[in-house]
Order: C-alpha cells, then sequence, then structure tokens
C-alpha cells in the first residue's frame, strides 16, 4: 500500500508543464487547433462585413448546389481521422459530433463575411466528409494488427 502512495507523491511532484502534456493532451491537440484555425479562416473578412444573412433554404437544389465544395469535404474528413485519434474509436459519435458542430461553426462565422454565403445545406457536404473521414479510419483499423491500432 505504501508503494502505491509514493508513485502517488511522485506524479504529484512532476512540474506542470509535465502533467499537462500528456499522452490524452497531446492526442487531442490537433484536432483542436485545426479545428480553431479553420473557424477563423473561416471568419476572416478580407472584403469587408456586411449585415447578418444565413440562408436557412435545405431544399434538394441547395442541398445539391452545397455537394460541390470539395474543401467542405476534404476538411471534415480530415477533422474527423483527427477527432477520433483524440477521441478514440470507442467515442466516435462524439467524434462525429465535434466534427459537425465545427461545420456549424464554419456557417455561423460566415454570417457577416462579404462575398460568403452561410447556408444550413453547407452542413450536407461536412456530413459526407464525416462519413468519408469515418471510412478512412475505419480502412486504417482493419489494416493495422490490433495491438498497432492508433485509434484506441
Amino acid at each position: 500500500m505504501a508503494k502505491k502512495k509514493a508513485v502517488d507523491d511522485t506524479h504529484a511532484a512532476r512540474p506542470f508543464w509535465k502533467r499537462a502534456l500528456n499522452l490524452n493532451v497531446m492526442r487531442k491537440l490537433p484536432f483542436w487547433m485545426l479545428a480553431f484555425a479553420s473557424i477563423l479562416i473561416a471568419n476572416h473578412a478580407p472584403y469587408g462585413r456586411r449585415p447578418v444573412e444565413f440562408d436557412w433554404d435545405i431544399s434538394w437544389a441547395s442541398i445539391e448546389w452545397s455537394l460541390y465544395k470539395p474543401l467542405h469535404i476534404l476538411g471534415c474528413a480530415l477533422l474527423m481521422v483527427l477527432a477520433v485519434l483524440a477521441y478514440r474509436w470507442k467515442r466516435w459519435p462524439v467524434a462525429a459530433l465535434l466534427t459537425m458542430t465545427v461545420g456549424l461553426s464554419w456557417e455561423i462565422a460566415q454570417t457577416t463575411v462579404a462575398g460568403h454565403n452561410p447556408r444550413l445545406a453547407d452542413l450536407a457536404p461536412d456530413f459526407i466528409g464525416v462519413v468519408l473521414g469515418w471510412l478512412i479510419v475505419e480502412g486504417i483499423r482493419h489494416a493495422m494488427l490490433p495491438e498497432d491500432y492508433l485509434f484506441g
């Protein structure tokens, strides 16, 4: 019993920066850094600002128009892979929800950007990107040996 107490004391004696940079933090850092950077890019307004405008149309025509946005698909696929790395495979629904939340944040950030058209229908390519990211992760998981899993 005393040996376990000594291990706990050693853990508490570590400096804060060494405790903060543990494996869980290092797994989550790429996802959150890319998510934050992408939201900042969506909020960037090189041509100025305009009054808040959001298109709530989710007709098939607007969804079809939105599906021609490869950056949304690729961005969400990359974010989904990083989110599954961060939150592990067993919590993939959390990773998918966080990725879709980032996609919604892109649209909200663009509401006042001149030259951008934020639309609810733009969540369709984000969803396709999440599914593509999930398929990429699943393909990697099946190609790896169980003891070498990156995704937990």
